[in-house]
This record gives C-alpha cells, structure tokens and sequence, in this order.
C-alpha cells in the first residue's frame, strides 16, 4: 500500500472539515477540530489529519493496488496562512473547496495561489475544485450560473480549464443515501486524478531520510510521538535519527501509521514516530532527518517569481516574512538581474531596486538575496515564500508577494564578509559635465564632472562618452577645482571646434574673456562618466 497526501483548503467556513468527515473511515489524534479552541469558536485552528484506503486497479499505480488517502484538513482563517502554507508543502493532491453561496474568497483566491505555486515546484498537482453547499441552490439554471463564473474564474490561472469540479453538499444533516452518492462521487474523481501522480517511491527511498513533523505529545509510560509526513527516503524501528531544530539524536523505539504498527515508513507515509526521554515542549513543528543531513541556513539567493494578485511593490532591502515548510523567518531582500536563466556566483548582476523597475530586455531572469534574520533548517526541495503576513486580514489583499527555491545556499555564518563581497551585484551610476574649452588638437577641458573633494586620481583612464558621440579618456587634472582633461579619439571635431573657438578667435570676434569659469554655454556639449558600484563589496574601487 502506498500513500497519497491530499491537502483540503479553501476559504474559513466553506465546509473543508466537513468533507474530511464525509470521505474519512480513519482519524489521528489530530482531526476533526478536536482542539478545545477549535470547538469554542466553530473553527478549523489547526492542521488535521484522516484516511481512508481505496482499491485501485495496477493499471493505475505502478507498485500496488490499494492507496490510502491521508486528507491534510487546512485552516482556512485570514491569520493561519502560515500553517495552511505549512500543511501544503506535504501534500501530493488538492481539493479546493468553494462555498457556492459566496464564491472566491479573499483566502480562497490565497489557496488559488498556493497551488499554482506546488503546481510549477512538483511534478504534478491535480486540483479538485469541491463547489460546496449547493442544496442551497434550489433553481438549478442559477448554479450553473455560478459552476460557469467558477471556470472563467479559473481559465485565468495556471491550473487552467482542466480544473475538475465537483458540486455537492456535506451536510451531514442530508439523508445517508445522498452522503454516500457524494462520497462515491468524490472518491471516483479522486481516483481518476491519482494517474497523474508518480506514486512510485524507490527514487526518494535512496535519499536521506527527511520527516516533517507537524505534532509533538507525550503517551504515559510509551515516550513521546512525533507525528508527521515522511517527505524523502525510508526509516526503520531503532534507526538513530535528529530532531535537527535542537540538534538532539534519538532513536526510534516504535512506529505507527494510522495507529497500525509497522517496522518502518517511506516517502509520502503518514505517521507516528515513538521515541522516549524526550521533552514534548520542546518541539512544536520541525524536521527530522538521519544525524547531520540538514545544515542551518543564513541566507540564500532565489530565482524570484512575483504572484501577480499582490498589489504592492517588492523593492530592495524590504523585509518580508519568508514561510519555508513549517518555518517562518524574517528575511530581507536585495533584487538584481541577469540575462542568464541560470545563476553562476561568477556573473555579474545589475542591482534592481523593485521588481516594476525596467530591465534590458524581457529574457531577463530576476533573482533575490534573501537574508535571515535567524537561522533555518530548510529541505532540498524547498519554496521559499515571500508575504506580508501582518497585513490586515480584513483588506482584500493577497498577501503572497513572492516565490522561489534556492539557486545559492548560503551555510556560513561570516557568509556577509566571505561570500557576498564576490558577487558581482552592481548598480549603475552617471556623472555628468560640461565641455570647458579645447585645450589642444586632441584634448579638451571639462568641469562639473567631478566634484572639487573626489579623488580624482581614481578616475584616471577611465571613459566618457560626449553628447556629440564621441569618446573620450580622462588623462589628468586641471587645476585645483575638479576640472579634468580628457583625451577624445580621433581628435577634437570640427563640431567642437565651432562651439567651443580658440581664444585668439574669440577675442577677434569680440566675445569677451573666457576666463571666467562662470561662463559656461547651455547649449555646452555635455560629457558622461558611466560607472558600476558594486553593492556587496567594502572596497572604494571605481570600475566601468
């Protein structure tokens, strides 16, 4: 038998838990609201999690002919988006589940987002649209009415026109025969969407093993059980393995799926792993791996994509919540840009200070830096989402700004003076002056280009470009004030020539003194020094 995770989302109230009531035959002890605080305010508060088992065919899975079905129940309240994100990172299957009576929702359009998200980062990820609560629709003309606005709605996304839906209503107040006419109806479209999923599990069973752990309680007289999903390889009864968020080994005295006993688990397995002597409190969510799998990350540099539903800016140096599995870490963000798809810590970069800012050319590939404001413990398959999760929950806003898996991990501590001064993140910088006077038949002098205090001697051979097109060098000073000479190629132009006479030509005509360096013409042929600062680097080097 294997295991296929399907997260239940949608908007708070559309009837998630309910659907999770009508198809399960087995709950955890995470299930069904069963948090005090859940019962009180009539609120899903919390990831739960049921299963029930369906006979499939060989012709459908590749390596067995039954499937338990384990359904991650999903808050769907403004304020838990990031235990929903938390409870998608596991799943394989969605079923979006849509109030008929109100349509998307504010959360729904959230959890839209979340799975054009998975859907672009896993192989596949069907998506099943449940359209709940139509015995609320007595005229039958005005429910396909809505069934239609859905599809537009949903023609709109990535998921496309493909999006299988399914109207019905879990109310368990409905007589026993219409609930099993749904749940049939469920199960049929769950098991025509499974041929999409690679349920084949001997490739993750070579990797390290890797188990996302959601709940943590003590049993009397057992040891404490670490409740989660196995996301990569396989583990054993007395395999030794880590809580990595404390860095505290331990080993495995026994294993539960579903409160069956079974000698070991695999990836996508939903699960219970025993061990003793260990503080329950000390874990509320986490991940456990074989010792010394995953290292604490500091920063890493992502390949951004923005969601198109947020409407704010994403510039440079803001701060956003960064949601990474079950973790939640204040990160900030520097922007730069590369005509390579793929990023090489060789390249050079040009620094973006949003993300609305123009680049050279559409093929560009926007990247970010993002630096933690603490360490993370993070998966090699991981997404890096980026929100504003102190947002009002009561604007209308989508709250995810962005997205992206690791292109450049950075494990180091010192990762700020050892590794970032050698990217070659740059931004583009112009000085501007004016065409003083010729001073010979290939020189000119020109001011305001530098300022009097600059370091000219820095500046020397570097280029400039006059607004004549030609190009010049600078070759030196002149004297005390900032002016400098510059070399043109080719020589001084006639057209310099007639704007700029000699000082002998000048008196003939009567122009007056041109020593006075007040005088300069508007109409001044202008020169421009164009030069490159690299952002990550402490160094004063001036470079072109």
């Amino acid at each position: 038998m294997i295991n296929v995770n399907i997260g239940v989302l949608g908007h708070v109230d559309a009837g998630k838990t309910s659907l999770c009531k009508l198809l399960s035959t087995t709950a955890s002890t995470a299930c069904f609201d069963k948090n005090p605080q859940s019962q009180e305010r009539g609120i899903t508060l919390d990831l739960g999690f049921s299963a029930f088992e369906m006979d499939l065919g060989d012709e459908t899975v590749n390596v067995a002919s039954q499937v338990q079905v384990t359904l991650v129940d999903c808050p769907g309240h403004a304020s838990l988006i990031r235990t929903i994100i938390g409870g998608a990172n596991i799943i394989d299957m969605m079923i979006l589940v849509v109030d008929a009576t109100k349509g998307i929702q504010t959360q729904t359009a959230e959890c839209i987002v979340i799975a054009e998200i998975l859907k672009q980062s896993k192989e596949s990820l069907p998506v099943i649209v449940a359209v709940n609560k139509t015995d609320l629709f007595p005229d039958q003309d005005k429910l396909e009415k809505v069934l239609k606005k859905l599809a537009l709605t949903f023609k709109e996304t990535s998921l496309g026109t493909n999006v299988t839906m399914v109207p019905l209503s879990c109310n368990t107040e409905k007589d026993n025969d219409s609930l099993v006419i749904m749940k049939e109806k469920l199960q049929m479209c769950i098991s025509n969407q499974l041929s999409q999923i690679k349920c084949s599990r001997q490739k993750s069973e070579k990797q390290d093993f890797l188990f996302a752990v959601d709940h943590c309680f003590q049993i009397k007289g057992q040891g404490t059980v670490l409740t989660g999903t196995c996301l990569a390889g396989e583990v054993s009864i007395n395999d030794k393995v880590e809580i990595a968020n404390i860095s505290l080994e331990k080993k495995i005295k026994s294993i539960q799926v579903f409160k069956k006993p079974v000698n070991s688990i695999r990836r996508g397995d939903r699960a219970g792993l025993c061990v003793t002597q260990f503080d329950s409190s000390l874990l509320e969510r986490g991940i456990v791996s074989f010792p010394g799998v995953l290292k604490s990350l500091h920063a890493c540099i992502i390949a951004l994509k923005k969601v198109r539903f947020y409407k704010s800016d994403i510039s440079s140096n803001q701060k956003f919540h960064i949601v990474a599995g079950y973790e939640v870490v204040m990160g900030k963000i520097t922007l730069f840009s590369s005509s390579e798809q793929s990023f090489s810590p060789d390249s050079p970069f040009e620094f973006l200070s949003n993300t609305d800012e123009p680049t050279p050319n559409e093929e560009q590939t926007v990247f970010a830096s993002i630096q933690f404001e603490r360490p993370v413990l993070v998966t090699p398959q991981v997404i890096f989402i980026g929100s504003k999760l102190d947002s009002d929950v009561h604007f209308k806003n989508c709250r995810l700004a962005f997205y992206g898996s690791p292109v450049f991990s950075l494990h180091e501590e010192n990762y700020a003076t050892s590794v970032l001064p050698n990217l070659k993140v740059f931004k583009k910088k112009s000085k501007e002056g004016r065409i003083e006077r010729i001073f010979s038949d290939d020189v000119v002098i020109c001011k305001h280009l530098l300022k009097k205090e600059s370091s000219i001697e820095k500046f020397i051979h570097l280029k400039v470009v006059f607004s004549t097109g030609h190009e010049g060098v600078i070759i030196g000073t002149f004297g005390q004030g900032g002016k400098v000479k510059v070399q043109i190629k080719g020589g001084v132009s006639e057209k310099i020539k007639v704007a700029y006479p000699t000082k002998k030509g000048r008196k003939q005509q009567g122009d007056g003194p041109i020593d006075d360096e007040s005088e300069v013409k508007e109409d001044a042929i202008k020169v421009v020094l164009n030069l490159k600062k690299f952002i990550f680097t402490t160094q004063s080097k001036i470079v072109q």
